[in-house]
């Protein structure tokens, strides 16, 4: 089946690019030929084994417990509360709440820290205690002595773009044992947040703590779980060390080490295709947009078999992200023909638009076949691939349970300052290049209502527009000299922070429109926004939605099924089963 082929032309293309330095293939424990599906299995069970440890924390006021910085990761590592953590985000005897993945809050104190100066960057180890009272989830350390360039590995932490209060899973392999700065590097990639989250063997032991990351996404620094094993009783005491410690402890023999052997992973040929002609079910769209041409992916799907209204009947429907398609939509097959489509519908709200080419492509998902499935803790970790038409495909894992993503980056920017004069309600300052400036908006106009319902100060004028995203229009009514007008206004993105920071600086970026999303699904990866729009299927050949936004540098937002056939049912048939 072509189906069966792709698949496993995708995986086994992934899986050498991971060994080419060891001429082998990665695999796990003991060692028949496997498949794409057992992989999978492996990857998820060790996720079980080390999620529950996985925290979120920071820093609180010990007699408020106000919050006293921003978040980071660590990893409870035995029965008694003993958390792994990295040095720059712990500080001795601080008091730091701690968060749990099934939602149990409880309060440490942070114990040593190892920081050398004068890089303050090395080895970057600390140890935090739970104070509370309880029996906690753990994970058993492992040995950082047993890796071996190309090995697979697992992160579990907490992105800062996700704000989420559960971790989020990346899967990667090990590409340096000792890098220049001394540390375990590998590529599940991290940002922000990470810090001092656990990283995991595949036997869900931990094998090392994020430091560090540079610019490209494949370079991630660990700090190696055996300068935890050599340091323990240096680190149990509340002490800030800015020297190596002089009391060391033995560090002893993993016995499990065989286990972790690199081995050869062949898919066999029992994926389970969607249809026949899935590799092409991918393709991209140019279209015009404010005055340029934008490139972005697109998903064929074919509503064979179901009862559609006339012009859908023996034809092809595209689905893509709206937000980056605009006027005269041609779509490029990956044989070179090109063929027009015409906008259907779109959903302002989920960012998809739906669209129908001039004549039938006999390729694509077919709809009838297509099932929304309920996602897991078990499915962590679950092997998935995004085709892409003109290059190789995009493998990665389900890094996460479904979420909301609110507004932070995609909410409806005026760019206008209120305040009352008087008992009128005015515009102070109208920014250049703004909403307001573009909609007709002038310092002095007296503001009456916004969609028709009367503002009467800053607050109620904030309110009126805090329900619309970037691209929805507001109606605002004036008064300017003794006149009224209303002015219909198209709203805009916020002005975007620059940060000069490696998080901010990998290739491709972020989308522009990003976020207001709910209950979307977060895998890693690595696409470049005009990559988004284009089929995301999982390691059985499921369709499991299409790839909707890049958020940040490790998490790619994947809209999911159950949104996608809600909005395709209202257009072709009045509701799809």
């Amino acid at each position: 089946m072509k189906f069966n082929k792709f698949f496993n032309r995708i995986i086994t293309l992934v899986l050498i690019g991971i060994a080419l330095t060891t001429g082998t293939q990665p695999g796990y424990a003991q060692g028949k030929a496997d498949n794409g599906k057992k992989l999978s299995a492996c990857i998820s069970a060790a996720v079980a084994r080390g999620y529950a440890a996985s925290v979120l924390m920071w820093e609180v006021d010990a007699e408020s417990g106000n919050r006293m910085s921003a978040q980071f990761s660590g990893v409870v590592v035995n029965s008694r509360g003993t958390i792994l953590s990295a040095a720059h985000v712990v500080m001795p005897d601080k008091t730091y709440k701690v968060m749990f993945p099934d939602g149990r809050e409880c309060i440490a104190k942070g114990l040593g820290r190892i920081s050398i100066p004068p890089t303050f960057m090395l080895p970057d180890a600390a140890m935090l205690k739970i104070v509370d009272e309880g029996q906690w989830p753990y994970a058993e350390p492992g040995w950082s002595s047993s890796l071996k360039v190309g090995m697979p590995c697992i992160s579990i932490a907490y992105p800062e773009s996700l704000e989420q209060r559960k971790p989020n899973v990346r899967f990667g392999h090990i590409t340096s044992l000792k890098n220049t700065h001394g540390f375990v590097q590998s590529t599940c990639i991290m940002e922000p947040g990470d810090s001092g989250g656990p990283l995991f063997d595949l036997l869900g032991r931990v094998i090392g703590i994020h430091s560090g990351i540079e610019i490209p996404e494949s370079i991630n620094y660990e700090v190696p779980i055996n300068t935890y094993r050599k340091y323990w009783t240096a680190l149990s005491r509340s002490e800030n060390y800015t020297a190596l410690p002089v009391d060391t402890d033995a560090i002893t023999i993993d016995t499990m080490a065989a286990n972790l052997k690199i081995i050869p992973i062949n898919l066999s040929h029992n994926i389970k295709p969607v249809n026949e002609s899935l590799e092409l079910s991918c393709v991209t769209i140019k279209s015009e947009l404010n005055g340029r041409q934008q490139q972005i992916y697109g998903t064929l799907f074919l509503p064979d078999g179901l009862s559609v209204k006339p012009q859908f009947t023996n034809n092809t429907v595209l689905l893509s992200k709206s937000s980056m398609v605009g006027s005269n939509p041609v779509v490029f097959l990956p044989n070179g023909e090109t063929i027009k489509a015409t906008v259907i519908a779109r959903d302002q709200a989920n960012d998809l638009v739906l669209l129908l080419p001039a004549r039938k492509i006999a390729a694509g998902i077919r709809l009838k076949s297509i099932k929304a499935d309920s996602i897991s803790i078990g499915d962590l970790g679950r092997l998935l691939v995004s085709p892409r038409p003109d290059s190789v495909s995009r493998f990665s894992v389900l890094g996460s349970l479904p979420v909301n993503l609110p507004k932070v980056s995609s909410y409806g920017y005026i760019g206008a300052v209120t305040a009352l004069k008087g008992d009128n309600l005015i515009f102070t300052f109208i920014q250049p290049n703004s909403a307001a400036e573009a909609g007709g908006l002038k310092i002095g106009d007296q503001i009456l209502s916004v969609d028709g319902k009367k503002v009467e100060d800053p607050l109620d004028f904030i309110k009126a527009l805090q329900k619309y995203r970037a691209g929805d229009t507001t109606v605002v009514a004036v008064m300017r000299d003794g006149e009224n007008y209303t002015k219909p206004i198209v709203l805009k993105y916020p002005p975007q922070r620059v940060i000069n920071h490696p998080a901010e600086l990998f290739a491709g970026g972020k989308s522009q429109r990003r976020d207001g999303f709910n209950q979307v699904l977060i895998h890693d990866a690595i696409l470049k926004p005009e990559e988004s729009g284009g089929p995301v299927f999982d390691d059985k050949g499921r369709f499991i939605g299409i790839n909707i936004a890049r958020l940040s540098r490790t998490s790619t937002v994947i809209m999911p099924v159950k949104t996608i056939k809600r909005f395709m049912a209202t257009y072709l048939l009045g509701g799809l089963k």
